[in-house]
């Protein structure tokens, strides 16, 4: 399924301008969420914030799976990309995404580890599902979000 845009966390705007968070070079993961969760861009800035809700279900790993990111820049705008991501032989539902840096790269997310974006894979209101399928978030092809100067 296409994934709805991206909303980036307000701690992570905060951590890229201080380059806490470099996008270009550090390790990401994308996270798979339940509707039991609230996402709070104005708050919420840690893996321990949507740990508790992470979907648990056949074919599905905690701490998701490993990103390949990309910055590119054209002109005044600067995006932020990632792969597709998908689970195969997946039973799990799912109402969001998120992306997670892991802080130290070892495949495994740990609470402290910073929070850069979810979106809502399922704007209509319910959540997606798989039952012995493949379940994919599919980035937008404009790229996961974009950082524009004025």
């Amino acid at each position: 399924m296409a994934a709805g845009a991206f909303k980036v966390y307000g701690a992570a705007l905060e951590a890229i301008s201080k380059n806490t968070v470099d996008l270009d070079s550090n390790t990401f993961r994308m996270i798979l969420v339940t509707s039991t969760h609230t996402p709070n861009q104005a708050t919420h800035s840690t893996y321990a914030d949507v740990s508790a809700n992470e979907v648990v279900g056949t074919g599905y790993t905690s701490s998701g799976k490993l990103l390949t990111a990309t910055v590119t820049r054209s002109s005044l705008v600067v995006t932020f990309d990632v792969d597709d991501q998908s689970w195969t032989s997946s039973t799990i539902t799912a109402k969001y995404a998120v992306i997670v840096k892991d802080a130290d790269a070892n495949g495994t997310l740990a609470s402290t580890d910073a929070l850069l974006c979810y979106c809502d894979l399922e704007t209509g209101g319910g959540s997606i599902s798989t039952t012995a399928g493949t379940f994919t978030v599919t980035i937008n092809a404009s790229g996961v979000f974009t950082l524009t100067a004025s």
